[in-house]
């Protein structure tokens, strides 16, 4: 092991307590830029730093030690107030000590420990396990020090996507307790909030007023009513709703259980059809059930010529009984000028040029000029200028960048910042100008940045959106999240994470039941690509899968051994940094472009 220096830091002005920061040398390998490298043997590691306290800080009271490598922290040892028995317990060739005070295990994780089987080893909970070593993923490294909770440990810290809803769903416990025992006055988290879990028999006073909820990205009005067991209808009512269009951070009141929204008496005929706005997964099948008419009326009343959809778009919802045959006599006269304008338009398939040409009320000479085309044939895909049409679709796929500030608390580190925000860290560091050998302090700002992917249009229902990797994907199906796989010819579906992966989505499967159903499609492990469907946060996205377990894996008893690799547009492989000619060719086939 080559340690490049050390020094102390008094990370509290108010206490007299210490901790050494060791900075080793960078060793990478493919996956030491996502992860941060192993250090060096757990034992030299330790041996190292009973050696600097003893000759350099012997009258020193350290409790913390940290290794950067790479700018990251990658392991932590706390210690007791006697450094030097904290040190030399922590060389028990058993790797497991009893530190001093809370009567808290100290265990050191060794080659195939995972938090999951660490949590059940010592009789506690992944939540604790995380919780206590302020853990924000379940990626572990050998000779990591972790601190095992004692029993009956009711503390959490709270991480990104956490709600009072799903931690009282964790700890078998319920939201108005989980309020009552922190007196929380709402149901906003801060990342890094500690909550104190109350005891499963505790059963707080139950609240006056009806549960408030805050909108997070991905929520939908039937999401939230199946999540708090109520009724899209009574969440119209209790929050004065006309619509179901929801905003981020747009505050919810749950209706309370048993309670009866009012119900409005049934409003008289009146002559103008409603109005409706198009949200993420609609399809005019799914909005003409939803209120009661049919597929063909929805296309009449709004002039479609297709069954495609834009987020946003307004759809005018005919009446109960409305027929859709135009009144006798001329048609009136608009009272607005049609617009006009200049657009890109993706051939889908069942396109032609005469059809286009129709659609947006322009010559097939004027698309074929200007898209400087010499003959009629046109491939889906196929990206068209349309000079000076009518009827433009609504531009959805737009990609905006905002940005967010995080300030740095005791232990955070780029790597786990990244996997907590679901961006590269490469991306990260430079977005705040740091390198891998930057070190962070605590209270020090830094800029997020945060990625709106714009929805894409699909070639058809059956078909998913097509992202690139770089510039999209990676920002959508995030490390940590979970999807819905579906087989593109069997229809077959299973659920994976992303657990690592840079230039493409190292994934695996979440249970042995997800495992077994890949195996049944695949025939067994097989490198072979597959067209699939990923549903993320309510999106369908275009991929490649094969189903071939190898080296690291982070979910254990799934039934596989490792990970394998889902391609999205333009990804390419690890080993040399290559496309793949055969996965890109399965991600094509899955958008219907191919």
């Amino acid at each position: 092991m080559n340690v490049q220096r050390h020094e102390i830091r008094k990370l509290n002005p108010l206490s007299d307590e210490f901790t050494l920061f060791i900075y080793l040398d960078d060793h990478l390998s493919e996956f030491a830029v996502e992860l941060g490298s192993e250090p060096a043997s757990n034992k030299s590691l330790q041996a190292t730093a009973k050696q600097i306290l003893k000759e350099r800080y012997p009258g020193l009271k350290v409790t913390m030690i940290k290794v950067i490598l790479g700018g990251m922290a990658v392991t932590s040892i706390s210690l007791s107030a006697n450094d030097s028995n904290a040190v030399q317990a922590a060389d028990n060739p058993a790797n497991v000590t009893q530190t001093d005070g809370n009567s808290a295990t100290v265990y050191s994780v060794v080659a195939g420990d995972t938090v999951y089987g660490i949590s059940k080893r010592f009789g506690t909970t992944p939540e604790a396990l995380r919780s206590i070593n302020h853990l924000v993923s379940d990626f572990l490294q050998i000779g990591q020090v972790l601190t095992i909770p004692a029993s009956g440990v009711k503390n959490y810290t709270v991480v990104a996507e956490d709600t009072l809803y799903s931690i009282s769903n964790r700890f078998g416990t319920t939201v108005a307790a989980l309020r009552s025992t922190n007196n929380l006055t709402s149901d906003i988290l801060s990342i890094g909030q500690t909550l104190t879990i109350p005891a499963t028999s505790a059963t707080p006073a139950s609240p006056s007023a009806p549960t408030q909820y805050t909108v997070v990205m991905g929520d939908t009005l039937y999401s939230i009513s199946n999540r708090f067991g109520t009724t899209v209808s009574a969440l119209k009512s209790a929050n004065n709703l006309t619509s179901d269009i929801l905003s981020i951070g747009q505050s919810l009141t749950i209706p309370t259980a048993g309670a009866t929204p009012t119900v409005p008496s049934p409003p008289s005929p009146v002559s103008a059809p409603s109005q409706y706005t198009v949200v993420l997964g609609d399809t005019l099948y799914s909005i003409s059930n939803r209120f009661g008419t049919s597929v063909s009326a929805l296309r009449s009343a709004n002039n479609l010529t297709s069954d495609i959809l834009s987020i946003g778009q307004t759809l005018t919802i005919p009446t109960a009984g409305a027929t859709t045959t135009q009144p006798p006599g001329p048609t009136p006269t608009p009272l607005v000028k049609e617009e006009r304008k200049t657009f890109l338009y993706t051939v889908k398939s069942g396109d032609s040029l005469s059809v286009i040409a129709k659609r947006y009320a322009v010559s097939v000479d004027s698309i074929q000029a200007a898209n400087h085309l010499n003959s009629d044939f046109i491939q889906v895909g196929q990206a068209l200028t349309i000079p000076d049409g009518l009827n433009a679709p609504s531009q959805t796929g737009t990609n905006t960048i905002t940005y967010t500030t995080h300030t740095i608390a005791s232990g955070e580190n780029i790597w786990d910042l990244s996997l907590l925000y679901g961006i590269p860290q490469a991306e990260l560091l430079k977005a705040n100008n740091l390198t891998t050998s930057s070190m962070l302090s605590i209270d020090q700002k830094l800029k997020i940045p945060v990625h709106n992917i714009g929805v894409k249009e699909v070639v058809s229902v059956r078909h998913g959106e097509y992202m690139d990797w770089w510039t999209e994907a990676q920002y959508v199906f995030t490390i940590g999240k979970s999807a819905k796989v579906t087989d593109f010819e069997t229809g077959r579906s299973f659920y994976i994470k992303r657990t690592i992966g840079a230039n493409h989505a190292d994934s695996e499967t979440v249970t042995t039941i997800d495992s077994n159903i890949a195996k049944s499609i695949w025939g067994g492990f097989s490198w072979t690509p597959r067209a699939v469907l990923l549903e993320v946060n309510g999106r369908k996205l275009a991929a490649s899968m094969s189903f071939m377990p190898h080296e690291r894996e982070f979910i254990a008893n799934n039934g596989i051994t490792g990970h394998f690799d889902v391609y999205f547009g333009n990804s390419t492989r690890h080993v040399d940094g290559k496309a793949d000619a055969k996965h890109q060719a399965q991600v094509e086939k899955a958008a219907g472009i191919r």
